[in-house]
């Protein structure tokens, strides 16, 4: 468990930081966390976040800073055995999606970033802004918990079906 004293650089500026600095948002967010709260991974560990870049490696489903702050978690909050419990992770884990969900309406890259022009400037700016609030959300987390009532989730507007991976969509959009 990670405790709430920082070991070095704000790990949310970290993260936008190493964003604009051209890693991927799940690689940006697993390094600054890494550096700021000492979780202990070797340099080469880094590239587990890789894959889960542009939405799973390029398939734009889940959205890499989402997916980077899970790993996160799980390095603070995880199980190491089966005499263990999941539910620390498994709670940190659903406030951080319905967190992300409740203010995006959608986490998919897809539904995501739908209308922006891929690699142009607009692009970058909101991948930015999403980076930034999953850091936010993901220290919130490591530092008071998941605590307070369950974030609702309020799948209204444009984008709300953007993405079929959402229990509010049908398997059937999911699948095409």
């Amino acid at each position: 468990m990670v405790s709430g004293d920082v070991h070095g650089p704000d790990p949310v500026e970290g993260s936008v930081e190493y964003f604009r600095g051209g890693l991927y948002c799940s690689e940006a967010i697993l390094r600054a966390f890494n550096e700021s709260r000492g979780l202990g991974l070797a340099e080469s560990a880094y590239r587990i976040a890789t894959p889960l870049g542009v939405g799973m490696g390029t398939a734009k489903c889940s959205c890499g800073a989402v997916t980077g702050g899970l790993l996160v978690l799980g390095l603070a909050h995880g199980r190491d055995g089966v005499d263990e419990s999941e539910e620390p992770a498994f709670a940190l884990a659903k406030e951080l999606h319905d967190r992300f969900r409740a203010r995006y309406k959608v986490i998919c890259c897809r539904g995501l970033t739908r209308r922006l022009p891929w690699g142009e400037p607009a692009h970058h700016e909101k991948c930015q802004e999403y980076v930034r609030f999953a850091a936010e959300t993901v220290l919130s987390l490591l530092d008071e918990g998941p605590g307070g009532a369950p974030v609702p989730i309020t799948p209204e507007g444009e984008d709300a079906d953007a993405c079929g991976a959402c229990p509010t969509a049908s398997l059937d959009r999911h699948v095409r």
